[in-house]
């Protein structure tokens, strides 16, 4: 065998090897990554729940990763706006958010939708990037476990030629999860993407309905997770670049 197939069979050997690794240690090393990258500490910790659960779901955490961190956290941030906006479903309020990271304008979505009292149906809208959908499943299931609301995410794609929105996609929490469906889970949510033809619009709905979620299972379990060896390293050596500074 030649040294460069036994550098290239060494090579795959890394790349298919699996380690276990403890849930705390991921979302310690994503919480760290976001931190170096800009965010603040809680922004950061909400970013590590969701990073945990996307390699415990999918096994793709450092992926999910690295689509926070590219955000442009380092660019002064521009205060987003709220106002409320007319909806014969409830209570809406339209977020305006330039310049900055998508997973502070989710956290910020999801802020206004919950605003409004457990008896009222409550929604959230934007059009200003947000993040990846998979990132969502995470906060969906945390906030509905913990405030114990329904919560619904509905993402509708740009306009395509005829000027008709060219996607909508729902994900509803469920006592299983979260499930994705191309049909509103309720009527009353239809409307929310009126208004917004000429772009990407995402909404958060809150129902008056308790949570189907039990916060004593909301949490990704703390077992150790099979992880692929080379992807734990380039996170962890993505979150050497947070400190902590001796005390």
């Amino acid at each position: 065998m030649s040294d460069t197939t036994a550098q290239t069979t060494l090579k795959a050997n890394r790349a298919d090897r699996t380690i276990s690794v403890q849930p705390r240690e991921i979302k310690e090393a994503a919480y760290r990554a976001l931190c170096a990258a800009g965010a603040d500490p809680a922004e950061a910790q909400e970013g590590a729940f969701a990073i945990l659960r996307a390699e415990f779901d999918n096994h793709n955490g450092l992926d999910q990763l690295k689509a926070l961190i590219d955000a442009d956290w380092e660019t002064p941030s521009q205060p987003a706006t709220a106002a409320p906006a007319l909806w014969g479903g409830g209570n809406l309020t339209e977020l305006v958010a330039t310049r900055q990271p998508g997973l502070r304008t989710a956290l910020q979505l999801m802020d206004c939708a919950f605003g409004s009292t457990a008896e009222e149906i409550s929604a959230a809208r934007t059009s200003s990037p947000c993040i990846p959908s998979q990132l969502w499943n995470d906060l969906l299931i945390r906030r509905s476990a913990s405030l114990q609301r329904t919560v619904i995410l509905s993402t509708s794609a740009a306009a395509n030629e005829t000027g008709d929105v060219a996607r909508v996609e729902y994900r509803t929490v469920t006592s299983q999860g979260v499930i994705a469906s191309q049909e509103p889970p309720y009527e009353v949510i239809n409307s929310l993407s009126d208004g917004h033809q000429e772009g990407a619009v995402t909404s958060i709905i809150v129902l008056p309905a308790t949570s189907p979620i039990d916060p004593k299972t909301s949490s990704v379990p703390a077992k150790p997770l099979k992880v692929s060896e080379q992807e734990w390293q380039k996170m962890y050596q993505l979150s050497r670049k947070f400190l902590v500074p001796d005390v």
